[in-house]
């Protein structure tokens, strides 16, 4: 399905709606295991993978979602996602020695760290 501003999202129908309506959030990339894998140490959880193509993390402690899934996509990152994950953090030096790369301090306009992980996923890092 498509959002009005054309965002992709996918719709699964169930007898019973389940407690936890977000039932997962996707990204794209071109390793889907290595940014599944930093993801995993990153946030904790369960790594796996039904076909080796895709992979996923359950079980994320905290997480509004049941899983956070990595699919294979041949295209090149070109713009910034239109979707991106929050996590607090009180450690960048931490997530900069594992592979994030800083893409704005806070400043006069905004008082977290934008950072994007080694595919350019943007996410947002706030302290406790």
């Amino acid at each position: 399905m498509a959002a009005p501003g054309g965002g992709e999202f996918c719709a699964f129908v169930r007898a019973e709606p389940p407690g936890q309506r977000l039932y997962e959030l996707v990204l794209d990339a071109n390793d889907p295991r290595a940014v599944a894998t930093w993801w995993a140490r990153l946030l904790g959880g369960r790594l796996t993978s039904d076909d080796g193509s895709s992979w996923a993390l359950g079980e994320v402690p905290g997480a509004p979602f049941e899983w956070l899934v990595v699919n294979p996509s041949p295209d090149a990152k070109t713009a910034k996602n239109r979707v991106h994950i929050d996590v607090t953090s009180d450690d960048l030096e931490a997530l900069l020695a594992a592979g994030a790369r800083l893409l704005r301090p806070p400043d006069g306009d905004i008082g977290w760290h934008v950072l994007a992980d080694p595919e350019g996923n943007e996410f947002c890092v706030f302290a406790p």
